[in-house]
């Protein structure tokens, strides 16, 4: 039975990434603060040192890209120096053969008006994308230099049920389930509803996390997404559908980015063969009848 350490396990997507080894048969160490924080080097090594992971999966970040932008700082340290201690961890403890997931974003890439190829140009329009950047570039040399076993993921949007309100999808289902709970006319608040996303269901991205570190791979860098693109007024749209209620949307002005992305789609070739392919509307209506219950 193979190890597993999940680093970061306590937020939105390792409860899942834990259940998808678990049910596979893996001994799962998940792991989070303060029993390992990745800016403390020896809290690392005594953790590897006692599991002896086979595979380790970096969740730990700032993975907002609104919190990037209030601290840019703290965004480069957690996700860049977090990132090359676990690799120098590794190495420390002779660790070397152990693969490695380093989760990554399609926030790293250029605008692209079509969905993006692995090959197309980065250019990150935000620090979290910037850092993620980073942290892929570092990871390449620490291959080359130490024959380390590590695949890089550019992420698509993901969500599910667990998923915290700075992002969009459960922004507007809490938001609305709110209204629909008190039974009466009400407003909601959005940020640029004309963006286009490929967002997907966490427990289609979570099987490839897995598939991916369970067989041998000819490539590094792997897109994960759908490749179904979704303007986000209509999501909105939609989840104002599940409602009983009259709501009317207001833009705030404090939910805009800065800069943005205007159209983000996976061209997912590398990953399609462990697609799971979850309708996003399932997953949408699940996580509305979750706020309503909660």
């Amino acid at each position: 039975m193979k190890n597993v350490a999940i680093i970061g396990a306590s937020g939105f997507v390792g409860p899942y990434l834990v259940q998808e080894f678990t049910q596979a048969g893996y001994s799962v160490f998940p792991v989070d603060l303060p029993e390992v924080d990745i800016l403390k080097r020896e809290t690392l090594d005594a953790f590897f040192t006692k599991v002896k992971p086979d595979f380790v999966v970096n969740l730990a970040a700032i993975s907002s890209v609104g919190a990037s932008w209030n601290n840019p700082g703290l965004t480069v340290q957690v996700n860049v120096n977090g990132s090359l201690n676990i690799l120098d961890s590794l190495v420390s403890v002779g660790l070397l053969s152990s693969r490695i997931l380093l989760v990554g974003s399609s926030e790293q890439y250029a605008p692209c008006d079509r969905p993006i190829l692995e090959t197309d140009p980065l250019l990150a329009t935000n620090p979290y994308g910037v850092s993620k950047i980073a942290q892929e570039n570092f990871s390449s040399l620490y291959q080359k230099k130490y024959g380390l076993k590590i695949i890089n993921t550019r992420s698509f949007n993901h969500t599910g049920v667990g998923q915290s309100d700075q992002f969009v999808i459960p922004s507007f289902c809490k938001q609305v389930a709110e209204i629909d709970k008190r039974g009466v006319p009400g407003k909601i608040a959005v940020g640029n509803l004309s963006a286009y996303r490929d967002i997907s269901d966490v427990r289609d991205v979570v099987h490839v996390y897995r598939m991916l570190l369970e067989e041998d791979q000819t490539e590094s860098i792997f897109n994960v997404g759908s490749g179904k693109v979704h303007r986000i007024k209509d999501l909105l749209d939609y989840i104002l559908s599940l409602s009983s209620c009259k709501i009317e949307v207001i833009e705030d002005p404090a939910r805009m980015r800065p800069v943005e992305n205007p159209y983000l789609c996976c061209n997912p070739s590398r990953i399609e063969r462990y697609w799971g392919g979850r309708d996003l509307k399932d997953t949408i209506r699940e996580m509305f009848l979750y706020f309503k219950e909660h």
